[in-house]
Order: C-alpha cells, then sequence, then structure tokens
C-alpha cells in the first residue's frame, strides 16, 4: 500500500511538470517605428526569439500555471550597429479564483511597470541561453522581470512567497555592469522613475513587509474570495489597503506602492460599486488619496 502511495505521488509530480512545463505565457509586442529601415530589418526576428526565451526557461523552483505577460519594446534609438535604446512595459496577471468553474475567467494585473532606461545589445545571430551567473545586456533585463514577475505571482498566493525570486532580480542587479548598458540597473536617473535597484530593494526591506502583507492579502483573501465570503472579503480588500497605505506614510519613496495604486485603482473603483454604502468610497480617498477622482466618479454609479 505505502508503495502505491509513493508511486502516485511521483506520478502526480511528473504530470504536473509535464502540464506546466513552462512558467511564463509571455507575448512580446515591438514598436521599431522610430527606428531607420535598416535598423528595423535588423529586428525582425527579435519578437519571435525574446518570447520563446522567455516561454522556455524556468523562472520558478516549482511547476506552476504560466502566468500570463506582456513585454512590450519603444525602441528609441541605436548607435547604428548592435546596440539599442528603448523603453519596455511589462505587464503581468493571474486568474481571480472561480468557485464555480462556469463563470466566466477574470483576470487581475499583479505587476505593471514602464522601464524608461533600457539599454541593451542585440543581434540575430546572439545565443539565447540562459545565465544567471554572467551578465548579459538584454537576457539579464528579461530575467529580472521574469523574476519580478514569478515573486509577484508568489506573493498574491502566500504571505511574502516571493522573496526567493525577488532576490534572484536583486541578484542581476549587483553583478558588474558598466558603460551605457548600466543605464537603469542601479542609478536612478532622477524624477520619480525607480532603477530597477532599487525596485527590489524595497521590496527585500523589512519595513515594505506590511505593504507585501497586505498585496497577498488583497489578492488571497480579497479578490479570490468575493463569490464565496462577499462581505469578509471587501473587508479583507480595506484591510489590506490600510497596510498598504500605512506604509505609503512612513516611507519617503514607496515605488511599489504608488505602482499597486495605480494599477488597482480602476479594480478596486469597481468593486465597491456592489458595496452597498456609497459612503465607503471616502475611505477609499483617505486610503488612496492620488486617485480621488476615480473614486468619486465610482461613487457616483454605486448601486
Amino acid at each position: 500500500m505505502k508503495k502505491i502511495v509513493i508511486i502516485s505521488l511521483l506520478l502526480l509530480i511528473l504530470l504536473a511538470g509535464k502540464l506546466y512545463s513552462q512558467d511564463l505565457q509571455a507575448i512580446v509586442e515591438i514598436n521599431d517605428q522610430a527606428l531607420s529601415t535598416e535598423a528595423r530589418e535588423r529586428l525582425t526576428e527579435f519578437k519571435r526569439q525574446v518570447e520563446d526565451y522567455l516561454n522556455r526557461n524556468k523562472y520558478h523552483q516549482n511547476p506552476i500555471p504560466p502566468v500570463p505577460c506582456y513585454f512590450t519594446f519603444n525602441f528609441l534609438s541605436t548607435n547604428g550597429f548592435d546596440q539599442y535604446t528603448a523603453q519596455l512595459l511589462v505587464v503581468a496577471q493571474r486568474e481571480i479564483y472561480r468557485q464555480n468553474k462556469n463563470d466566466p475567467i477574470k483576470f487581475t494585473q499583479t505587476f505593471k511597470f514602464l522601464d524608461e532606461r533600457c539599454v541593451f545589445n542585440y543581434s540575430r545571430s546572439m545565443q539565447f541561453l540562459k545565465n544567471d551567473v554572467i551578465f548579459n545586456s538584454l537576457l539579464s533585463l528579461l530575467d529580472y522581470y521574469a523574476y519580478l514577475i514569478v515573486g509577484f505571482d508568489e506573493d498574491s498566493y502566500f504571505p511574502k512567497g516571493g522573496t526567493r525570486y525577488f532576490q534572484k532580480a536583486q541578484d542581476l542587479c549587483n553583478k558588474p555592469i558598466s558603460g551605457d548598458e548600466a543605464r537603469g540597473w542601479s542609478e536612478t536617473g532622477g524624477g520619480s522613475k525607480p532603477s530597477r535597484l532599487q525596485l527590489v530593494q524595497e521590496l527585500l526591506n523589512v519595513s515594505y513587509d506590511d505593504f507585501r502583507r497586505g498585496y497577498f492579502e488583497y489578492h488571497w483573501m480579497g479578490l479570490d474570495s468575493l463569490n464565496i465570503k462577499r462581505a469578509n472579503a471587501f473587508e479583507h480588500i480595506l484591510n489590506a489597503m490600510e497596510k498598504i497605505s500605512n506604509v505609503k506614510k512612513k516611507q519617503v519613496k514607496a515605488f511599489n506602492i504608488d505602482i499597486f495604486f495605480d494599477e488597482k485603482s480602476d479594480e478596486i473603483a469597481e468593486i465597491f460599486k456592489d458595496y452597498g454604502n456609497r459612503n465607503i468610497y471616502d475611505r477609499l480617498i483617505q486610503l488612496d488619496p492620488v486617485h480621488r477622482n476615480k473614486y468619486e466618479e465610482a461613487k457616483k454609479q454605486a448601486r
């Protein structure tokens, strides 16, 4: 009997590995209109090669359902050879739990960030081989955001579940980098945009633990529970926002919290239309004053 149980568990593990052979379900888009015709021709394989790289490599230690994500490259310039300057928009999402599998599938964004300072080398003949030890200006950039995507996905299911993946992202930031390719990795670049290092340092800083706990509560105990115990789910979403807002008040800069509310404010405003008391929007404005206009408009439409 014991042998049968062990064999069954091994078969389940093997089956899970087969079913979930990739961690990301990535779609890559490019906008190369700012480049010359010759430069655009050198990018004809870029979308396919980058998609293939992201979708065939492992970033999570276990088999997981592939995380839907989008990488949009807006190419700005080239040095005339293999070096490119671009902006990169990264968006990741995950399915919201459905108790009734016949209900339509709904998704929520888990991460959205516009990286405005990307400089990397690319040629069609380059080898797309994942290597966390040796820095590569393009592949390390892809790996960095892949680890963030997986990390945020884990944080949405388990309290601080993404720590090991955020650590891997930070390790990439600490590689020796020089020249133009260093842009965006550790220097701030001025303004309100963080470097990649700053972004992940926040996530690993104990001062932001309540942000990550709130992030988990918002998704797992809030969104995923709306169709199970609706009243409890509303309270968990409010509790999560309270935790996150309190961290924001204590920190001079809280880049990840700004990102969170930027990506979630529309969703939050829509969710509370069915709360049953329009005055809840006054509390939402207190917790997220930056998006006051969205909440005031939703308050007018609340049922």
